[in-house]
């Protein structure tokens, strides 16, 4: 304020005024924010609190949830951590006993009487101990009349005396109150009498080492219209499977050697996986109404002497015409010569639709060249082509014939469709840059046109013969597009023994 002389005076302000009066505070910038008082108390406060979350800020809905992926035993285990957790576990939906160490007794069926009033929709039971057997059978049966279980895992893993497998028989009409029910995987199990069956919205079904008697696997089958899901593993006793499951998206068949025949209509069928050894020689395969097949695996397991097999060539070839639909094909062999006779077997097959095809083999090299090239005539929309093991290095000077050290003769395989128009990549894994592998990369790189890429994965020998390798391929490529890449090994290879890096790039490039 002024005084009565003109000048002026700094006066002090009262204590009420200071109250509300913005402070000015710089921050660490430099620049000026006008803070009230209460806004600064309520910031220095704010700062001051450090917010920590617990597992128990949870809400009771989240922690069962957490609780339901553990096994019972552990999740009945955290009731000793407060007052909160003694009864939570209980509330969990579902039932895992994984009890493969487990002598059972009165205490584990004193646990099941515990849990027959509780609210159920998973029930896992993992046991191996024969005495607690039939106490957890008559359970299940009760759970699954009285209870909405939607989940049912069974695996009675049972050996007698000579270690030997014995199945564990279900009680009747066990599934004759399971409309609730989506998932069933029953292992070690006998479906020998189980009368009414009601399975209408069953999405998943896996049966492994289950027995059954006459074809009531395909009474059960016709019960779950609704599968998604089938797997069928180690099952010795389906002689003949027949269903209509529309729809079902993927299909495992693994290893039930004394099937006969095998119908399925599957208009909806994506994936299928076959895998079998299949020395009973199964006389009929057929799966029907197939039009969105995308990825089909066929995989031989040797068991056995080579003479058993030559029965089988047949049903390969009957399995790639029928597995031909799908856009993506895997073939995996143990034994190659086995291929030296599906040579001549699928020159009768007609022009099948793969685009991606994989081809993995294990022990030798027995007719290798003849049955890619005889195959390649039959893959007209071939894009991808990718090779595992073309020649073993243990079995490379095998005289089992002439083909097996100077090839097929290549000049007798032109034209070949995919080469001139679609196959764009190709990988070569575990190369050992034998003649044989050679002449046929050679000729492939010869007669695509179209090639982008060809990579070798997994490559064994010297680095000089690669380098050379690359010199006599690039030369030779119908190809300009075609790039050659050699990857993991060889690049530890050329860092290691080679002491000139600028050719690395080169062999890269």
């Amino acid at each position: 304020m002024k005084t009565s002389n003109g000048s002026s005076m700094i006066t002090r302000p009262s204590n009420n005024s200071n109250q509300n009066k913005p402070a000015i505070e710089p921050d660490d910038d430099g620049w000026v924010t006008i803070l009230s008082r209460q806004s600064r108390k309520e910031a220095k406060r704010k700062s001051r609190i450090v917010q920590q979350y617990t597992i128990n800020d949870l809400p009771n809905s989240v922690l069962v949830h957490i609780l339901s992926f553990l096994p019972t035993i552990q999740a009945a285990q955290t009731s000793v951590l407060s007052m909160r957790w003694k009864y939570l576990w209980a509330y969990v939906p579902a039932l895992i006993i994984k009890g493969y160490g487990y002598n059972g007794g009165y205490e584990m069926q004193k646990f099941l009487q515990f849990c027959r009033s509780s609210y159920l929709r998973q029930i896992t039971l993992m046991l191996r101990d024969p005495l607690v057997h039939e106490s957890c059978i008559k359970w299940v049966d009760f759970a699954m009349k009285h209870k909405e279980v939607e989940e049912l895992n069974l695996q009675l893993m049972n050996r007698n005396r000579f270690n030997m497998h014995t199945p564990n028989s279900l009680p009747r009409n066990i599934f004759s109150h399971s409309q609730s029910l989506r998932v069933l995987v029953l292992y070690g199990c006998e479906l020998r009498n189980i009368g009414e069956v009601d399975l209408r919205n069953v999405r998943k079904l896996h049966f492994k080492k289950v027995d059954v008697v006459g074809n009531l696997l395909n009474d059960l089958l016709a019960a779950c219209p609704r599968a998604e899901i089938l797997k069928l593993e180690h099952s010795d006793s389906v002689i003949d499977l027949s269903a209509n499951l529309p729809e079902l998206k993927k299909l495992k068949l693994r290893e039930c050697n004394q099937m006969k025949s095998a119908r399925l209509t599957v208009p909806n069928l994506q994936v299928v996986k076959i895998e079998d050894s299949f020395e009973s020689g199964i006389e009929f395969f057929q799966l029907c109404g197939m039009v969105n097949l995308m990825e089909a695996y066929i995989i031989h397991n040797e068991d056995g002497d080579y003479q058993v097999y030559n029965g089988t060539y047949q049903v390969y070839a009957n399995l790639l015409q029928i597995l031909g639909q799908a856009k993506q094909l895997t073939v995996k062999c143990s034994s190659l010569e086995i291929m030296y006779n599906w040579s001549q077997v699928i020159a009768d097959c007609s022009a099948m639709k793969v685009t991606s095809f994989e081809l993995i083999s294990l022990d030798d090299c027995y007719g290798i060249s003849s049955f890619i090239l005889a195959l390649l005539k039959k893959l007209p929309n071939l894009e991808e082509f990718r090779l595992h093991k073309i020649c073993d290095i243990d079995s490379r000077n095998s005289p089992r014939d002439e083909e097996s050290s100077n090839g097929p003769n290549y000049g007798d395989s032109l034209p070949i469709d995919c080469l001139q128009q679609c196959l764009k990549r190709i990988s070569i894994v575990d190369y050992n840059n034998e003649k044989m592998e050679f002449e046929l990369v050679k000729f492939l790189l010869q007669n695509s046109i179209v090639l982008e890429n060809v990579c070798f994965l997994n490559c064994f020998g010297e680095l000089k013969d690669y380098l050379e390798l690359i010199e006599v391929l690039e030369t030779c490529k119908a190809s300009p597009k075609a790039e050659i890449v050699f990857e993991d090994d060889l690049e530890t290879l050329i860092y290691s023994d080679y002491s000139d890096a600028s050719d690395f790039s080169y062999a890269t490039s």
